[in-house]
């Protein structure tokens, strides 16, 4: 095996460079943003529980089974998924307020921990596209509610797509060969554009369509109109 232990951290500096940007641009956003990467943050260690089995296997700095570098990218690509949206197209929030709903946190935690069980030990589909599937599923039922929301899952979704497309450009560009090394092609589609997996472009699109418009669902909070 080809000695990539430092490439998952270094290549964390990216999305922590982009994060950086976006949480210094919207001092207005700065609370959402930091609400969602800590909300996430935890979640990039533990859904290594199921990836770490079918997906992919990449070396840490620290040696361990499970690292930093999983805590780092949760907390980036949370906060990223959920601003990129309003950054990039200028949106600020109404004044008035439609009707919050704080317990579709639970909801949602309850739904996702069983889906990826079910779907991946139970049932034996891969750990990639049953975590894609229950995004797209957990965004549609945001959008059920608020039809208002689907620009912002959309976009944010496309956003978050195309930041993962340029990143593996670069990374793979960067570490030859880490692709082929790391991850498990032969248990996924195999398809790599452009140094990208397949995969990815479709994890992140599914995690900005959910993470985009997650906070203002919650929250009630709606857009100004242009």
């Amino acid at each position: 095996m080809a000695n990539f232990q430092h490439a998952y951290l270094i290549g964390n500096i990216f999305f922590l460079a982009v994060w950086l940007i976006l949480f210094l641009y919207r001092r207005d956003l700065r609370r959402k943003m930091l609400f969602l990467s800590l909300l996430i943050a935890p979640m990039g260690p533990l859904s290594e529980f199921f990836y770490l089995r079918d997906y992919w296997q990449p070396q840490l700095f620290n040696g361990w089974l499970i690292g930093v570098e999983d805590l780092i990218f949760g907390f980036v690509i949370g906060g990223i998924a959920a601003v990129i949206y309003e950054e990039l197209f200028g949106k600020k929030y109404a004044k008035r307020h439609l009707p919050a709903h704080p317990k579709w946190m639970f909801a949602v935690a309850l739904f996702g921990i069983t889906w990826m069980f079910v779907g991946n030990l139970v049932l034996g589909f891969n750990s990639i596209y049953v975590s894609t599937l229950g995004f797209l599923i957990i965004g549609a039922s945001f959008l059920f509610f608020r039809h208002d929301l689907l620009k912002d899952a959309l976009f944010s979704g496309l956003l978050v797509g195309g930041l993962m497309f340029l990143f593996y450009f670069v990374f793979s560009l960067i570490f030859d060969g880490i692709i082929q090394e790391w991850w498990m092609l032969k248990n996924i589609s195999g398809i790599i554009i452009y140094g990208a997996p397949l995969e990815e472009l479709m994890w992140g699109f599914g995690w900005g369509f959910v993470a985009g418009p997650a906070y203002e669902f919650i929250n009630g909070l709606r857009f100004r109109k242009s």
